[in-house]
């Protein structure tokens, strides 16, 4: 029950906007929550893999490449965390971790991502309770000074 009265004190004593700003910002720390959702199932769910064929990788940007599972079925799509020059594109058989429709070169990629993002949004959480903790700190007091202040003038 304590929590509870917490939450309330502190939604009361913002204000309006502030309330507004306090919901949209703990709603976009949902943004990295679901990334890192997504890289953890990937981590669970993913199967080793090898290419087949060449991969085609653009200058600066990711690979695309198809490569067989584990299981015998076959995956087509981007591949993450390969760097190659022109010619090395040519390799075939390198080793993956994917699904159908994505591939990374290193599955602790995944898990590195996954932590990352997990601790961002704690972080940014933790950020947000703090600041919207010490704005209803603040306005409550300046309420109490205020009434104070008006009921003492003639």
């Amino acid at each position: 029950m304590a929590v509870r009265s917490r939450i309330v004190e502190l939604v009361v004593g913002l204000r309006p906007w502030q309330r507004a700003a306090l919901v949209v910002s703990l709603c976009a720390l949902a943004l990295p929550l679901w990334f890192a959702a997504g890289n953890t199932d990937r981590y669970r769910h993913g199967q080793p893999a090898v290419t087949e064929g060449f991969v085609d990788c653009e200058w600066d940007g990711p690979c695309q490449g198809a490569w067989r599972l584990a299981d015998g079925s076959p995956g087509r799509g981007r591949i993450d965390g390969l760097d190659f020059t022109a010619e090395e594109e040519l390799i075939e058989d390198i080793a993956l971790f994917g699904g159908r429709d994505w591939a990374v070169a290193d599955r602790g990629t995944l898990l590195r991502h996954a932590v990352a993002q997990y601790t961002v949004a704690a972080a940014g959480a933790a950020l947000v309770v703090w600041i919207a903790r010490r704005r209803s700190k603040y306005n409550q007091e300046m309420r109490s000074l205020r009434q104070r202040y008006r009921s003492t003038t003639p």
